[in-house]
């Protein structure tokens, strides 16, 4: 949910009925493909924010709302830092969402692309990166930021039930 101005910092996910075969799940560790990068590309995307694309959903389809588009420039979304501290670690950490319809701001198109397709070759390191295969009423928890996540696909007509929780951000009273 980085296409939202302040996305969830966690999440919980429950695997209530389970296909007999795919609809894995994999966590990338961004902390570690951080300090993959070699250290011009570090340098480079100390100082970088990248827009999340808010019209599509995570299988890409276009949201209810929103008008298709041709270049990721024109996504309409949310500006984050491409390198997140950890509040709580004091790590830095790669915060890329999905990588379609991703523009690294302030740059042209084709630029965006390049390096976004540098930072994505870090990203999710068979090394740093842990596949669950679930079993009914296995429950994870994660942080959404020094995490990426995917789910493998599975057969159509098998049935994969989760419960989904958002652990919300919490806001700094005035």
């Amino acid at each position: 949910m980085t296409y939202v101005e302040t996305p969830p910092p966690a999440s919980v996910l429950l695997g209530v009925e389970i296909p007999p075969s795919g609809g894995d799940t994999y966590f990338a560790d961004q902390c570690a493909a951080y300090d993959a990068l070699p250290q011009a590309l570090r340098e480079r995307v100390d100082h970088i924010a990248i827009k999340h694309d808010a019209a599509h959903n995570s299988v890409g389809e276009l949201r209810r709302g929103y008008k298709p588009f041709d270049q990721a420039i024109d996504a309409p979304g949310a500006i984050h830092p491409a390198v997140l501290t950890h509040e709580e670690t004091g790590r830095k950490a790669l915060y890329l969402g999905r990588r379609e319809w991703a523009f690294v701001a302030g740059q042209t198109p084709s630029a965006s692309e390049e390096l976004l397709d540098g930072l994505w070759q870090y990203a999710a390191l068979p090394n740093y990166t842990w596949r669950q295969q679930w079993q009914p009423h296995d429950l994870i928890i994660w942080d959404n930021r020094r995490v990426l996540h995917r789910r493998d696909d599975f057969d159509a007509n098998a049935r994969r039930l989760m419960k989904r929780c958002q652990v919300l951000a919490r806001q700094d009273s005035a």
